[in-house]
């Protein structure tokens, strides 16, 4: 059994908590969710397997867990539509833009290819992952739509703007025919990945049709 590191056991509750769950994200995308073990995690956080049970009474409440971290991480980082533009057309377009940077982030695609493969065990942890990577992004592009009264079935077509704008190229990058981005995504700007005159194109056609 591993030891505790000083430096974790000075640490207020809530902060042990978030880095077990900072450790089980990266063992998770290392090694996938059958082969990551609390004793990785543990080794991973700077502390001991029974601390981490303390935090959490089993793996699969641990994956859940980070999965719910992660969800409240990108959801800060989307916004709605409406935190990007006056004009709804741009609005939409600026919003499936950060959101395809988003899900293009090598974590990002990394915790995709890992729910995937896990869905035959833990399909209640691939639908998680689904929940927070795509149902999410979904929800909020269908309230403005609702808000803006753009459409008389916002959700789906929120689901056909968002799989028009992303779908593409985040299935090339889910299969590796192109890489994801190293880095994070500039909170402030949208980086040069982005195909703005393809998303904007795409975000016409269904503008096009909107209620006026």
């Amino acid at each position: 059994m591993g030891s505790e590191e000083p430096s974790f056991r000075s640490l207020p509750r809530d902060e042990r908590r978030e880095r077990i769950l900072v450790a089980a994200k990266r063992v998770m995308l290392e090694k996938g969710v059958d082969a990551a073990s609390m004793d990785d995690v543990a080794a991973r956080a700077g502390t001991t397997k029974p601390t981490v049970y303390a935090h959490f009474k089993s793996k699969d409440e641990l994956f859940a867990a980070v999965v719910e971290y992660i969800r409240g991480l990108f959801l800060v980082k989307l916004r709605g539509p409406a935190d990007y533009a006056d004009e709804p057309a741009e609005a939409v377009a600026l919003f499936c833009a950060r959101f395809l940077e988003l899900v293009s982030w090598r974590d990002a695609v990394g915790f995709q290819r890992v729910a995937l493969a896990a869905a035959g065990r833990s399909p209640s942890l691939t639908r998680a992952v689904h929940d927070t990577m795509f149902a999410e992004g979904c929800r909020a592009l269908a309230a403005y739509l609702r808000g803006r009264k753009l459409a008389r079935n916002p959700e789906r077509l929120a689901e056909l703007i968002l799989w028009a704008t992303i779908g593409g190229p985040f299935i090339r990058l889910l299969y590796g025919v192109e890489a994801p981005a190293e880095e994070f995504p500039d909170p402030q700007r949208l980086g040069t990945r982005v195909e703005m005159k393809r998303i904007r194109e795409a975000v016409a056609v269904f503008a096009a049709g909107w209620n006026p």
